[in-house]
C-alpha cells in the first residue's frame, strides 16, 4: 500500500505514506513504489515540498527515505500511538528543486 495525500493544492504540499507486508522488506520495493510517488508529485502534479513521516525506530523506513534524498527535519517525541504504546516519529522532507538531480539516480 502507498498513496500521496494533498490537504491543500493550493499550498504545493504533499505527504507520503507506504506500508508493506513483511514478507516482502528488504527487497526495495517500498523504495521503487516511493520513488514512483515522488515522480508522479513532482512531474505531474508539480508539488513544492514532499513529506513523509515514520516510527524512530523502524530503520528500514528511514533506510527508504533517505535512499530517496529526504532529509529528516523533525523528530516529534511519542507523537504517535501504536501498538499499545507511545513512539517518537521522525518527519523526513524533500523540495522540488532537490528532485531532478535525484531522479537521474537510480534508487533501486
Amino acid at each position: 500500500n502507498c498513496g500521496i495525500r494533498i490537504n491543500d493544492p493550493a499550498v504545493r504540499e504533499a505527504n507520503i505514506g507506504y506500508e508493506l507486508n513483511p514478507a516482502f522488506w528488504g527487497l526495495g520495493y517500498a523504495t521503487e513504489a516511493a520513488a514512483s510517488i515522488l515522480r508522479f508529485g513532482f512531474q505531474d502534479l508539480q508539488l513544492h515540498r514532499i513529506w513523509a513521516e515514520c516510527i524512530s525506530e523502524n530503520s528500514g523506513s528511514i533506510r527508504v527515505l533517505e535512499k530517496l534524498g529526504m532529509r529528516r527535519e523533525g523528530h516529534f517525541h511519542q507523537h504517535q500511538w501504536f501498538h499499545e504504546r507511545w513512539w517518537d516519529t521522525l518527519v523526513y522532507a524533500i523540495l522540488e528543486q532537490e528532485w531532478p538531480a535525484l531522479a537521474a539516480v537510480s534508487v533501486g
